[in-house]
């Protein structure tokens, strides 16, 4: 019983999360949304048949290490150019602790 209790909520909680992605991505089908997915994560991590060179995060620590730091549009321009998911920065107006 636990079992099947448990793969049940396995399986509602992966369900979500591709109908989640599926919202998220421009694609228009589950397996369209999920080869982007994939792309996008190989691209991230690097060293494979999607991104044989480094990949975008090894990029993003390189980069911050030799200007020694990166600001939000920086980030955004290093995704933007390293994947091909868009990637935009809008300056955002934050306050913390107002009343």
């Amino acid at each position: 019983m636990a079992d099947s209790y448990r793969w049940d909520l396995t399986s509602h909680r992966r369900e979500s999360k591709l109908e989640e992605l599926v919202e998220a991505s421009p694609e228009n089908t589950k397996a369209k949304a999920l080869d982007d997915a994939v792309e996008a994560y190989l691209a991230l991590v690097g060293g494979n048949e999607v991104m044989a060179r480094r990949g975008v995060v090894d990029k993003l620590l390189q980069e911050a290490t030799n200007r020694g730091g990166l600001e939000a549009a920086e980030i955004a321009e290093i995704l933007g150019e390293e994947s091909d998911i868009p990637v935009e920065f809008e300056p955002a107006d934050w306050t913390v602790g107002s009343r």
